[in-house]
């Protein structure tokens, strides 16, 4: 086991990873989880899901593990009221937050500043329209009706993502009205934004994804006059062992 060195101030660390595993390298990761992490694991509903949700928390565990320096079977992990996972028992604040489509998975690291992140697949032939007015506000719906396929799905895709990954940064997922709040603008990238949240300002951040897919990630400003972080590609097959 390694130890990862910390996020410094400003700087948000970013894992992307395929979760496609190996049998043997899948029940490695899976002889890290907690017992209440397996038998969650057992209980959905395909194979392929239980493959996807073992394989993305071993290795979170593997990766928070590297940064406190311990057994990845050691990380204590709790859900918050809307099930955000974060770490028990440390007098260090390490926010971290998982997001997931298909087989891919993006994790965002930060200290002492809450952060979210979402990844979605660009998927045309939804009902955007429908969509669009349960969850994004009126100014956002009208820069969406200027748009045609695909920008109108790239876009739509876009607010999707950037919205989500401020709602998990705050704890409260889709429990708190996603028009509550703007993420414009949506025909462009990338951007980085500043969103009004639960109360909160958020830093919102475009950032690389697979082909047909969107991302973003969502980091607590604490102050009004903060630049916005540094975004750190990881390789978590360097921090550890």
């Amino acid at each position: 086991m390694k130890t990862t060195p910390w996020p410094l101030a400003g700087e948000v660390h970013l894992y992307g990873l395929a979760r496609q595993q190996h049998t043997s390298e899948l029940a490695r990761l899976g002889r890290l989880l907690a017992p209440a992490e397996t038998e969650r694991a057992g209980l959905l509903k395909s194979e392929q899901a239980m493959k996807r949700y073992i394989a993305g928390r071993g290795v979170l565990r593997e990766i928070l593990g590297g940064y406190l320096g311990i057994d990845a079977k050691k990380v204590q992990l709790a859900e918050g009221e809307h099930g955000k996972p974060f770490l028990l028992d440390v007098q260090e604040n390490l926010c971290f937050n998982l997001s997931h489509c298909a087989d891919h998975f993006l994790l965002a690291v930060a200290a002492n500043r809450e952060v979210g992140i979402d990844i979605e697949m660009i998927a045309p032939g939804k009902p955007l329209g429908d969509m669009a007015r349960l969850v994004f506000t009126r100014h956002e719906q009208e820069q969406l009706s200027r748009l045609s396929s695909p920008r109108l799905e790239a876009a739509f895709c876009r607010c999707w993502v950037r919205k989500e990954a401020c709602l998990k940064a705050c704890g409260r997922g889709f429990s708190l009205p996603g028009d509550s709040f703007e993420v414009l603008p949506l025909d462009e990238e990338p951007a980085v934004l500043m969103a009004r949240c639960n109360q909160k300002d958020w830093h919102v951040l475009d950032i690389e994804a697979p082909h047909r897919h969107c991302a973003a990630v969502a980091v607590e400003m604490c102050c009004s006059t903060q630049p916005p972080p540094t975004l750190v590609r990881v390789d978590h097959r360097d921090r550890v062992q």
